[in-house]
């Protein structure tokens, strides 16, 4: 494969290549002629790609970490600025409990599993964040914990529980999608005591682990998004601090809990570990392991990974080729085992990198070339349908977005003239056709949601792809049909 440096960003439209002309297919049909297929499991799939929830997931995470996000998006990471330090009344029998290691150690025991202990990880954790959001994290905290006794615990003195690990109360600022608001924000004094307070629980408290990974990554999918990012950063600084738990507690979650979710955690630590030295190789060889698994959430977890590193083309081609190659066995056996359940995920977890879907359309490609009974084409074409169906639904069309197997059509590359070319052969496959249409109606619909048209428009689509072999009255026909099943929808 070429090893050449590539963007990874999804092209822009450029002047059109001058490739030779796309090979003309004979209509894919069976002997003896075949009906048109309407439904099929392209209902379920339908509704798959419908289901807002997991597409929300995945475009929060590319938002959070930065995957393709826009310019001026208006779900931007909150701003906040620190102004001052409000003041308090000195407490002389209450003293810093930093200052003297033993005095640390009796406080924790004293404490343990108790909500100034909750309060402390919450305030070390999310450093410098607003005040409610400290001690919102902290309650949720409290009540992971397996206190002992049915006494209520006390959760008032805030201000003077901070105190006694060096934490104080900041007047600041935070920049909302509405405007500036002043707010109350929770800061350690000395920038090391997030470290320190860290480790030092870890060390202390291994019964803890699995609790505080757990708040963490409660935390690490969810809305306020710079409270989500702060949660992966402090997933990832523990496993690099503890790589054996990482190993070994974390990486069977992948396999237990079967979550695109756990997935993505995973995969954002991988990412964190990875820029350490030390482990560089280790992780490396651990996505090769990845590679070679038939577990579909190990394979998500290392596309996601691979996906957004220029120096692993190799692994992701390898499980790239993997997943088409099982997802076709499973068409060709009539069965939707965990490959094809978890195609949605699959294209997903390219993250609109250039990379991931140039090489995913090169494999389609190969099949596509190197099979030649009608049935095998067909199989292809349904693989394709199903991937344009996850493609519409995670494209935010109504942003400025364009579907991505739309896209590569129009753009300046080698990888245009074999996407037109999956195109025609899905279009001459008149079994899918009625397919066709309505997938394309949920496109048009979609992309003129708002009232203004996006994208590269539907007719230039069309004229781009079947231009070669269909005529200027067969393409606007085409364009009529798709646009009153845009209607109808």
């Amino acid at each position: 494969m070429d090893t050449k440096q590539e963007d990874n960003r999804i092209p822009e439209e450029s002047e059109i290549p001058k490739e030779n002309e796309i090979p003309k297919e004979s209509e894919i049909s069976e002997e003896g002629g075949e009906e048109t297929k309407e439904e099929m499991p392209f209902e379920k799939i339908l509704e798959d790609a419908a289901c807002d929830d997991k597409r929300n997931i995945y475009i929060q995470y590319r938002i959070i970490h930065n995957h393709g996000v826009m310019t001026g998006d208006d779900a931007k990471i909150e701003s906040i600025e620190i102004k001052g330090t409000e003041k308090k009344k000195e407490n002389p029998g209450q003293g810093n409990i930093f200052d003297d290691e033993g005095q640390l150690s009796s406080w924790l025991t004293e404490n343990y599993e108790a909500y100034p202990m909750a309060l402390m990880i919450a305030a070390a954790a999310f450093d410098s964040l607003p005040y409610m959001w400290v001690v919102q994290a902290a309650d949720l905290l409290y009540q992971l914990f397996d206190r002992k006794g049915d006494e209520e615990e006390k959760k008032y003195g805030i201000t003077d529980i901070f105190s006694r690990f060096g934490a104080k109360i900041c007047q600041g600022e935070m920049n909302t999608y509405t405007g500036r608001m002043p707010i109350e924000v929770v800061q350690l004094e000395e920038s090391g005591y997030q470290e320190k307070i860290l480790k030092y629980i870890w060390k202390e408290c291994p019964g803890l682990h699995d609790t505080i990974m757990r708040w963490l990554k409660n935390h690490s999918m969810k809305k306020p998004m710079s409270m989500s990012k702060r949660a992966v950063q402090m997933i990832g600084k523990l496993a690099c601090w503890d790589y054996y738990y990482f190993l070994n507690n974390m990486i069977g979650r992948i396999h237990r809990e079967k979550s695109i979710s756990t997935d993505m955690m995973i995969a954002q630590t991988v990412l964190i570990v990875s820029r350490e030295e030390v482990y560089r190789e280790n992780i490396c060889n651990l996505l090769h392991v990845w590679s070679r698994e038939n577990r579909v959430h190990y394979i998500l977890t290392a596309l996601l990974v691979c996906a957004q590193q220029e120096d692993k083309k190799d692994i992701l081609e390898s499980m790239i080729d993997r997943y088409v190659c099982k997802s076709m066995e499973e068409i060709r056996e009539g069965k939707e085992r965990e490959y094809l359940t978890n195609l949605y995920d699959f294209f997903a977890s390219g993250m609109r990198a250039f990379t991931f879907y140039r090489i995913l359309v090169e494999k389609l490609y190969e099949q596509a070339r190197d099979r030649m009974s009608p049935r095998e084409k067909r199989d292809i074409c349904e693989l394709f349908l199903r991937l344009f169906a996850a493609d519409i639904s995670l494209a935010r069309l109504e942003e400025g977005e364009d579907a991505i197997l739309v896209k590569l059509c129009m753009v300046d590359h080698d990888i245009s003239y074999k996407i037109r070319f999956l195109w025609q052969l899905l279009w001459q496959c008149r079994y899918y056709r009625q397919v066709f249409y309505r997938l394309m109606g949920q496109y048009d619909k979609r992309r003129d949601a708002k009232g203004s048209r996006t994208g590269y428009g539907l007719r230039k689509f069309i004229d781009r792809v079947l231009e070669d072999i269909c005529t200027k009255a067969m393409r606007n026909d085409i364009c009529e049909k798709i646009h009153r099943r845009a209607k109808s929808e």
